[in-house]
């Protein structure tokens, strides 16, 4: 089976959610048999170079077009005025689509995968010539907005994110109901996409990882961390509720504990992140490392989509984890399970003390994530479930 991917940009390094879930989904499929050409912006945000390309993808093929979709005021105002959405037409590249449709008219492809919905703009050069897609939908992201606007204390701020979810909604159902598959990552959204775009068939499809095997881990002492891009504002706005909110409390409690905050985009000097028993290491080169030297997960995140991948990561590996609700979307992961759950500063600041009394607790909690990763989160049987839907799918098309 030969498969285009379409993306909105070039999946590393591997520092964020997104960027893991492509890039895995790239590898996996080609592991499979399956032909895979990889079609994006390489972004000036997210440049990467073709020395690095050709060596992190020698897997499958890229092909490249530049974008600069970086945003500003004007073009938000413009964007405002006109009624488009502004995070989507920042992504309406005239000359990517031409470079698309031109290799569309000289390679036959089976299918074509969009990589969620800022690679919708080509969507019409895709159907123009007449092939089948789908769309991986990594999150539903008009409730990102709705949910930023229903936590924002700003009333300006409120009121445009309540209209960037107004037109991410109609945008967004319009695009559900316009490809002929739907690949959600979580039973939630796959629940939503449902009501969207009814009778549209759908293959659940988390991001998986590699199975390792179940170990005792020692829990470094009063010792937390949390680790995601500062580019994404829902993980903003989770840290400076978890510096403003709920570190005071733990500080209180133990004013030896430290809180290291890491992440793309991240500066070491925002006075927004700063405070006593705080390290913001800002961007780091290897995750999993950072991951490993700091001892406990938190994921304060109150208007999230999709999943959380540093979760399942952190399970995988053997790291433990507090969690909001909304955090832990998509994993079958309970509350003294797995992982540990609170929702208020109170609560939060109380499971962070508990993990730290409570040894016994913690190691319990990394055995069963790790069996819970086994058991639901395998990368490779997850891909290959894809492929015979595809191959289903195809049939039935």
């Amino acid at each position: 089976m030969k498969i285009l991917v379409v993306g909105s940009r070039i999946p590393w390094p591997l520092c964020d959610g997104g960027a893991i879930a492509t890039y895995q989904l790239l590898k996996e499929l080609s592991a499979l048999g399956a032909e895979v050409v990889y079609f994006s912006f390489n972004t000036t945000k997210h440049f990467v170079d073709q020395k690095t390309i050709e060596k992190q993808f020698s897997f499958c093929r890229v092909i490249t077009a530049p974008l600069n979709a970086n945003p500003t005021v004007m073009g938000a105002l413009k964007a405002l005025f006109t009624g488009r959405n502004y995070n989507i037409s920042r992504f309406d590249d005239d000359d990517a689509k031409k470079q698309l449709s031109v290799l569309l008219n000289n390679e036959k492809f089976d299918l074509v995968q969009l990589e969620g919905l800022y690679a919708s703009p080509f969507l019409n050069t895709i159907r123009q010539a007449g092939l089948t897609v789908s769309l991986r939908q990594h999150n539903a992201e008009f409730q990102i907005w709705n949910r930023l606007a229903d936590t924002t204390l700003n009333p300006l701020k409120k009121l445009y994110f309540r209209l960037l979810s107004t037109q991410l909604k109609q945008y967004e159902t319009a695009v559900l109901n316009n490809v002929d598959a739907i690949i959600p990552i979580t039973n939630t959204d796959m629940d939503l996409f449902a009501k969207l775009a009814p009778g549209k068939p759908m293959f659940l499809l988390p991001v998986g990882q590699i199975n390792q095997p179940a170990t005792q881990k020692e829990l470094k002492a009063n010792t937390f961390f949390h680790l995601g891009s500062m580019e994404w504002m829902p993980n903003v706005e989770a840290v400076k509720w978890l510096v403003k909110e709920v570190w005071p409390r733990v500080m209180k409690k133990q004013p030896k504990a430290s809180l290291h905050l890491a992440g793309k985009g991240m500066q070491k000097n925002d006075e927004r992140f700063l405070g006593g028993g705080i390290v913001v290491h800002g961007e780091i080169e290897n995750a999993q490392d950072f991951m490993q030297l700091h001892g406990v997960m938190l994921v304060p995140v109150f208007a999230a989509g999709g999943i959380r991948v540093k979760m399942l990561e952190a399970f995988a590996g053997g790291i433990p984890v507090i969690s909001t609700t909304l955090g832990v979307q998509g994993i079958p992961a309970l509350h003294e399970r797995q992982l540990l759950i609170a929702d208020t500063p109170e609560a939060f600041a109380a499971a962070m003390l508990r993990l730290q009394s409570e040894p016994v607790l913690g190691k319990e909690l990394l055995l069963n994530a790790q069996n819970l990763i086994a058991e639901h989160f395998e990368a490779r049987a997850l891909i290959k479930g894809l492929m015979s839907f595809y191959e289903d799918f195809k049939c039935i098309k």
